[in-house]
């Protein structure tokens, strides 16, 4: 526990730094407010961001974008054989072709992303690599602060309140993020505010550019731009021109996507894959961007939002009914809310709109759990690639502090649990009231004292890879780089001799497991034998007493998944 509870001094100089920040950005509240201003401190802020992200090397798709920026610079073309394992900048050499990654007729390795996002990164990676590759980013982030700044004024909200939400969508996750990493949502971002505008001010020189960028950056953003068409009524056909050539020769050139994806899913998927974008303790709004929920909740008063919002939500629909049942939802290896973080002004514009009837109890909540996301996000920029397993970084820490499954208490649509149901039941409950309660505060101090309590209790579930089990031995499997780890089943790997330890309650449970050609394990005490099976089977075993349980392989091995009462 004391190792757990050992500050980390580059942790406590970047809150520090964090908190200076914004007592300097309360002691300018009386300066008088623009876009232009609010767009030099995001310009300051993601400036100082592009050295703290680099402590770690980028990772996900971000090193492929700089290949192929790297390969037209260099090479004069497309094929990124020459870029694997001898990149001039990435700092990376482990790094081979992408599943699914096209091959050429002579073995040219190309990449399955849209080369829009490196030809724009080529200026910026000339003058300062990486970093300036970086910087292209953050120039996107400041272009697009500036803009929504703008949208929210010509949508009629007041300056105080435009202030007020400023930092909560500028300087907060998850844009503070992706405007120091190379992703094309910051500037897919800017792309769909400057598309909204245009529409809402009838402004071709604006929506034009704007909707191609958008196509260009991503094949999947057609689906953003298609509602947009039909606002514009006599002029959708320029819109189906504008968008039907690039999306024919992305689709041609990259040959990852089929029609097949557009097909409709089981319904369950779309249900888990909305929650888990709401509440998701891995992924999802209210842990990740509770700010966000702000703009949900402007939903319920549809009928008061300004115009803008409402065509943004609109334009969104079908990208999001797209989206929300696939795996890749989860993130992958990128930043949360990836795919979800162009909406990001729309939503602010929402929260704008309603921010006058939010309790300022649920604002100070809200600007807490923001300043700590702030704080270890640029602390800890390696963890913004979480994989996704259904553990959180919060209830890691915990599980491992008092080792106890803390993590269940955090809902989890990765791996469903009774928490995400409880808490999308109580949001859902929450948004439909329409409302706020001053009692917030004092109902959320109840909820973390109880839900404390409760986690020191030995858990009904157990999945033998989580943060609360003693690993003395064995290994994690699948591998935790595993691409989609999550889609896969498995848990602990233990051979003869190798063993585990965690906290159960008395009672029978369920051990669900693999082992091939058979296993020993002895578990309490008692010694069970596990049948040879090339599928996951459950074994009725027994804890007498309870508390710590010591599990072990006396012969053969055995992959553990979970042990559920």
């Amino acid at each position: 526990m004391i190792d757990a509870l050992a500050i980390d001094p580059y942790l406590a100089k970047i809150a520090l730094a964090v908190l200076a920040g914004l007592l300097l950005l309360f002691a300018t509240r009386r300066m008088r407010w623009s876009a232009n201003r609010g767009a030099a401190i995001a310009a300051i802020v993601y400036a100082l961001m592009i050295p703290a992200m680099l402590r770690t090397p980028i990772d996900g798709d971000e090193p492929y974008y700089l290949f192929i920026t790297e390969s037209l610079v260099h090479d004069r073309d497309f094929d990124l054989a020459n870029q694997y394992g001898a990149s001039r900048v990435t700092g990376r050499n482990d790094l081979g072709p992408q599943m699914g990654d096209p091959v050429g007729e002579h073995g040219e390795q190309y990449s399955r992303h849209e080369p829009f996002l490196p030809f724009l990164m080529i200026p910026g990676y000339l003058l300062a690599g990486l970093h300036g590759a970086i910087a292209t980013i953050a120039l996107f982030g400041v272009l697009l602060v500036r803009s929504t700044l703008r949208w929210l004024e010509d949508e009629g909200i007041d300056a105080e309140t435009s202030r007020a939400v400023f930092p909560f969508f500028a300087l907060a996750p998850p844009l503070l993020f992706y405007a120091a990493r190379i992703w094309p949502e910051v500037p897919a971002a800017f792309f769909f505010v400057e598309a909204l505008r245009g529409v809402r001010a009838h402004r071709a020189q604006r929506w034009l550019p704007a909707m191609a960028g958008l196509v260009l950056l991503k094949l999947r953003f057609v689906l953003l731009v298609i509602p947009l068409a039909f606002a514009l009524k006599r002029r959708a056909g320029i819109v189906a021109v504008l968008i039907a050539v690039p999306a024919v020769a992305i689709y041609l050139t990259t040959g990852v996507h089929t029609w097949r994806e557009l097909l409709p899913m089981e319904p369950l998927g779309y249900v888990r894959g909305f929650l888990g974008l709401l509440v998701d303790g891995q992924g999802g709004m209210l842990f990740r961007a509770p700010f966000l929920l702000l703009g949900v909740f402007a939903i319920t008063r549809w009928k008061e939002t300004p115009q803008g919002f409402r065509l943004g939500i609109l334009a969104s629909l079908l990208y999001i009914l797209y989206l929300v049942p696939r795996a890749e939802w989860h993130g992958g290896w990128s930043p949360p809310l990836r795919y979800i973080a162009f909406l990001t002004p729309v939503l602010t514009l929402g929260a704008a709109a309603v921010w006058k009837r939010i309790s300022p109890d649920v604002v100070a909540l809200i600007a807490v759990w923001t300043v700590g996301l702030v704080i270890h996000g640029v602390a800890y920029p390696y963890r913004l690639f979480h994989i996704a397993n259904g553990e959180n970084a919060l209830g890691e820490w915990f599980s491992r502090l008092y080792e106890s499954d803390f993590s269940r208490l955090f809902p989890s649509f990765i791996r469903v649990n009774d928490a995400a149901w409880i808490v999308s039941i109580a949001l859902i409950v929450a948004l439909l009231l329409r409302g706020t309660s001053r009692f917030v505060i004092p109902a959320a101090a109840l909820i973390l004292a109880f839900a404390f309590n409760e986690g020191r209790k030995p858990a009904g579930v157990i999945h033998f890879e989580d943060a609360h089990v003693r690993h003395t031995a064995g290994k994690l499997t699948p591998d935790f780089y595993t691409q989609a780890r999550f889609l896969h089943r498995g848990g602990w790997l233990l051979h003869a001799g190798e063993e585990i330890s965690f906290l159960a309650a008395p009672g029978t449970y369920d051990l669900e497991a693999i082992t091939g050609v058979g296993a020993m394990i002895e578990m309490a005490g008692r010694a069970y034998h596990l049948p040879p099976t090339e599928q996951y089977t459950a074994t009725r075993v027994t804890v007498g007493r309870g508390g710590r349980v010591t599990l072990r392989c006396v012969s053969g091995a055995v992959n553990l998944d979970r042990m559920s009462q």
